[in-house]
């Protein structure tokens, strides 16, 4: 299966490559033979040359060469590269030093004008955790030493289609990116991409007020023996509100429902929520609200932007242990593009025992447990077009003594990111 997406993706370009030169062949052997026969100069050849070659160009680009298909002139390939130094250091543990890579490879291709599908591939970390797109070097699969140079494994990252019937509807199927809005990782990695499908809901009010709802479906496992395969079911109305030209409000209230988790036996990264046995003994429907407010161009224009965010999460099934929260701010440029550009966030994030399904928070926070409180601080600055330095770094601790102390842990993560 890996190969024939390798395949797909290399032989789309290069017979977009192969045609659209072979054109441009055509054209030049043309031109050359007007230029021998003295109908044009050699200055006007090349720059017949230079157009044609522009135009073909331009219309591979927007879908309208009339010898290729429409959705081969449309895929989209777009992709990361990630190199880590990680330093860990727990207490009771030894410090612990790690060189990682990350490599992601994307393609999206408009199979008409209002349907769309999309694919993904990454480097996999340890087999089955959706958390994590990282590999340490050093290591063969499941973290387990290898042989030097040992080969690297590559999964599917996401598989779905797209449909967008009305300007305001988006209905999505398959391996999806996750559908929900959230200003901070408390209680959802970024490397998660759900088994489902999505239905998302625009409504524009005025050019400056949007209501939106997005409504997700998570298939968690399935069984050909169990009748009842749990699922999760996630509803999130919110706001979108340019309050002027330098303000702007987002919010949403979630609720999460989830289906035969109850007495479910734990699933494979589960570590911190409470069991009977290996069962789960709590239900984890629970309410989210969030919260962003942007400010652009604050103190007189001295950043480009400031964002005060926070997150709260509560489960009502267990008395005690069932809330979370996240708050924080971020300030700099919006998004690092290019040179020089930077960015600062930092906050501060504490999930109790049984506010969340512990197999979904950030796995960079603590291993990904829920039970903890910390800090984190992150600095991004441009390189470069497209790459950029990033440095993060945790300070958390156990929400539970282990002996006479709450183990804390520093982890920190110095990254060098590449775009193409």
């Amino acid at each position: 299966m890996k190969k024939f997406f390798w395949l797909l993706g290399v032989s789309s370009v290069a017979f977009v490559w192969v045609v659209s030169n072979l054109f441009a062949g055509e054209i030049d052997i043309l031109v050359q033979k007007l230029v021998e026969k003295g109908i044009l100069t050699p200055g006007e050849a090349q720059e017949i040359i230079v157009e044609t070659k522009e135009e073909i160009k331009k219309e591979i680009a927007m879908g309208k060469h009339e010898t290729l298909p429409t959705w081969l002139q449309t895929i989209k390939l777009k992709g990361d590269f990630r190199a880590r130094y990680q330093f860990t250091d727990k207490k009771g543990q030894e410090d612990r030093h790690r060189e990682r890579i990350r490599l992601r490879l994307g393609a999206d291709a408009m199979v008409n004008e209002q349907m769309k599908v999309a694919l993904g591939l990454a480097t996999m970390g340890k087999s089955n955790d959706p958390r994590s797109t990282n590999v340490t070097l050093g290591q063969g699969r499941d973290e387990a030493a290898g042989n030097p140079g040992t080969f690297k494994d590559i999964g599917l990252d996401y598989a779905y289609a797209e449909y967008y019937p009305f300007s305001w509807l988006t209905l999505s199927a398959g391996k999806i990116k996750n559908a929900l809005w959230e200003p901070s990782d408390l209680l959802w990695d970024t490397d998660i991409n759900p088994d489902g499908g999505a239905i998302r809901l625009g409504y524009k009010v005025n050019s400056g007020v949007e209501f939106f709802m997005n409504n997700m479906v998570y298939v968690l496992s399935e069984s050909s023996s169990d009748t009842s395969d749990p699922f999760m079911l996630a509803f999130q109305p919110g706001l979108d509100w340019r309050i002027n030209d330098n303000l702007n409000l987002k919010s949403a209230l979630s609720f999460y429902y989830f289906n035969s988790v109850k007495n479910k036996t734990k699933y494979t990264h589960q570590a911190t929520n409470t069991l009977v046995g290996s069962m789960y003994k709590y239900d984890y429907n629970v309410w989210s609200p969030a919260v962003e407010l942007r400010i652009k161009e604050p103190f007189w224009g001295f950043f480009p932007s400031l964002a005060f965010f926070g997150e709260y999460v509560n489960n009502p099934d267990p008395e005690d242990n069932n809330q979370g929260y996240a708050f924080g701010l971020k300030f700099g440029a919006e998004r690092i593009r290019d040179k020089g550009e930077w960015q600062v966030t930092a906050l501060y994030t504490k999930l109790e025992k049984d506010s969340w399904l512990d197999i979904f928070p950030d796995s960079d926070r603590y291993s990904g447990r829920t039970r903890m409180k910390g800090y984190e601080a992150i600095f991004s600055y441009g390189l470069g077009k497209n790459t950029s330095l990033g440095i993060d770094y945790y300070y958390t601790k156990d929400l539970q003594k282990t002996g006479n102390t709450y183990v804390p842990e520093q982890l920190l993560q110095i990254d060098w990111n590449l775009k193409f």
